[in-house]
């Protein structure tokens, strides 16, 4: 029997319907889908295919004409029912979940992103100021030696002493008077 099919279905009635429909129904359906109906020349598939519709036509008739059976039958099919629509609003119910989370994902992605934006402005900025403060000093230096340039032969002699106690080699004071 094809997926989705109820055994009403199968034989084409409603779920009220009475004993004589569907023993009438059974008849129609028995003549429509019977194998011996088929061309001689039928193929093998056909023939599995319509042995196929012709047996779910019979379980459909053996189960529709008995009250008990369906009475159970109609039970299973209700709880089914019941069970296919609890399952889809669970089904909703996460989708939504999956759509929050992604969505709080989403956001705590371009928060980082822009923390880092930040980051990486704020250490521009640093290093722009550092920049500016050099050229200050350098500036500032300049105009000292250019007033003084005492201050030039004072700075060759500190980098001279530094670089003497570097080698390991004792400094060597000279002076400038």
């Amino acid at each position: 029997m094809a997926v989705g099919l109820t055994l009403y279905d199968v034989l084409g009635i409603t779920t009220e319907a009475s004993t004589d429909d569907v023993r009438k129904a059974y008849k129609t359906k028995a003549l429509e889908t019977h194998p011996d109906k088929l061309e001689p020349t039928a193929s093998d598939r056909e023939r599995r295919a319509a042995e196929g519709k012709f047996r779910n036509v019979c379980e459909a008739f053996q189960v529709l004409s008995d009250p008990a059976k369906r009475k159970a039958y109609d039970e299973r099919i209700q709880r089914a029912q019941l069970n296919k629509q609890a399952w889809g609003e669970e089904r909703e119910m996460r989708k939504k979940e999956r759509e929050e989370w992604a969505r709080q994902a989403k956001e705590r992605s371009e928060a980082r992103m822009k923390t880092r934006a930040d980051l990486y402005e704020n250490i521009r900025k640093v290093k722009e100021e550092k920049e500016m403060r050099a050229k200050l000093v350098e500036q500032f230096y300049q105009e000292l030696c250019d007033r003084n340039p005492e201050w030039e032969i004072r700075r060759r002699e500190v980098l001279m002493r530094k670089e003497m106690r570097e080698k390991g080699q004792p400094p060597t004071r000279q002076s400038t008077r």
